[in-house]
């Protein structure tokens, strides 16, 4: 590199041999100029494409002949990004991520929870740091800055005031930051790596960083760890306690004159909690995902007869598979026939709530677990920990909080325990692999190997 360029203000801009843009040249039906800056010993070119705007590149060479090639290079690479719809320039990030979020919009396979998290990413920490920088000029030192700068987010953002105000059904709630108290977990920076990875190799897909640019995106390796699940005697107890909390005894209209009833609930109240039983019931009973049983539609249900074995007996028993897409596949699933008497009680109570609030129930387009009033429910998290705290068993054993996603876990290990199911095809009716099973769904702490532990072999 030489010294710094000197000021070209008030001087005559001119093309051609000696002027200041050099000799012209043309290649591939393209013109284009290679001159030496003042002040600089290498040369650089201007390229004209027709229909785009010019290029100015330093070609970081001293050589005539090999600058002459290195431009013929570039030249091939900007018709190959035309003629696959790439961009030439490279845009600012901010540009590159909204036009990436739209198209993952515009997927049908990508469920409403990935488009939300994504969204969330960028708008929040991604967009925020990188915003106008050109893709192009993203390095890896520059992703080092964006950790050190991510890691005091909220510090920083919240430094004046550790509360945060904001809106829920109408009303004003007050939350205390208590995050801001530790640091950022590696679970959520490797989840956080990932949405980079994907708008930087949208980047490099769309043209606005070249081929020969390799940005390494590295996340700190971090150990997962196993969701909490609840054992055969933990899981009776929250059943028990969840039909006591939904019980029509507790009714208001039901406990008219009598004293001392301070448990009572109203009909709203009751309907909530017997849709809550019904729903981990049936989580337990299928394995689903929370966001698959979510989505769940009646005509997601197909009837199925099958031939069940109970203690070593076989009968035919009615059942239903059901059609689920997560993570992107498509399965069919088999749960535990009681599923099925689950699903016919939740019906019946549609068509109930649907001739008494006047909206339409037909069994099919409508969502599986929806409200007295035939809208969807879109989480149960709630009201499952408050079920949890009610019970004692919010926390395992380990201090380890139990969510909706444990009911997942459970059926799992139920199924692996009770029913000694095949763990290959215990995989493929969750929709995950072998590996995923053996590392995060079952808990060996969850068997009871009483019987085989202290067998005693019979003397020959």
């Amino acid at each position: 590199m030489g010294t710094k360029r000197k000021t070209t203000k008030g001087r005559n801009l001119r093309f051609g041999k000696g002027s200041t843009y050099g000799q012209k040249y043309e290649f591939k039906g393209v013109r284009y100029w290679i001159y030496k800056r003042e002040g600089y010993d290498h040369y650089t070119t201007k390229i004209k494409i027709k229909g785009e705007k010019e290029i100015r590149r330093s070609l970081d060479r001293r050589d005539l002949e090999e600058s002459k090639d290195k431009v013929k290079e570039m030249i091939l690479e900007y018709q190959f990004k035309l003629q696959s719809g790439q961009n030439l320039r490279s845009r600012p990030f901010k540009v590159v991520s909204q036009e990436y979020l739209k198209e993952l919009k515009g997927n049908r396979r990508v469920i409403d929870s990935k488009l939300k998290k994504y969204k969330s990413v960028i708008t929040l920490y991604l967009n925020e740091f990188f915003g106008d920088m050109k893709m192009e000029s993203i390095t890896e030192k520059v992703i080092y800055d964006y950790r050190k700068w991510r890691d005091d987010y909220w510090k920083n953002k919240c430094k004046k005031n550790d509360t945060y105000t904001y809106k829920r059904d109408g009303k004003k709630v007050v939350s205390k930051r208590g995050f801001l108290k530790k640091p950022v977990s590696l679970s959520t920076l490797h989840k956080e790596d990932v949405v980079l990875r994907k708008v930087i190799e949208y980047g490099r897909l769309s043209g606005d960083i070249s081929k020969s640019n390799v940005i390494e995106i590295k996340s700190q390796p971090f150990v997962s760890k196993r969701r909490p699940s609840f054992t055969k005697d933990e899981w009776d107890e929250v059943l028990d306690r969840s039909k006591y909390r939904s019980s029509k005894d507790r009714l208001w209209e039901n406990n008219k004159g009598k004293k001392g009833k301070t448990d009572c609930i109203n009909q709203n109240t009751y309907n909530q909690r017997v849709l809550l039983h019904d729903y981990i019931s049936f989580m337990v009973g299928s394995g689903l995902r929370t966001t698959e049983s979510i989505k769940l539609k009646w005509n997601d249900l197909i009837p199925h007869d099958f031939i069940q074995e109970i203690n070593g007996k076989y009968k035919k028993v009615k059942g239903i598979k059901i059609y689920v897409e997560g993570k992107d596949k498509e399965r069919k699933v088999d749960p535990q026939p009681y599923c099925k008497d689950i699903l016919e009680r939740i019906k019946k109570r549609q068509e109930k709530f649907s001739k008494i609030n006047g909206f339409k129930f037909m069994g099919k387009e409508e969502y599986v677990f929806s409200d007295d009033h035939g809208n969807r429910v879109k989480s149960f998290s709630k009201s499952f920990t408050h079920l949890l705290d009610d019970c004692g068993l919010l926390k395992d054993p380990k201090g380890n909080k139990r969510v909706i996603g444990s009911l997942r876990h459970t059926y799992g290990s139920l199924r692996k325990n009770l029913g000694e199911v095949d763990v290959y095809e215990l995989s493929r009716n969750i929709g995950t692999s072998v590996k995923m099973i053996e590392k995060f769904y079952l808990d060996h702490d969850d068997y009871d190997r009483s019987s085989t532990i202290t067998r005693i072999k019979k003397k020959k």
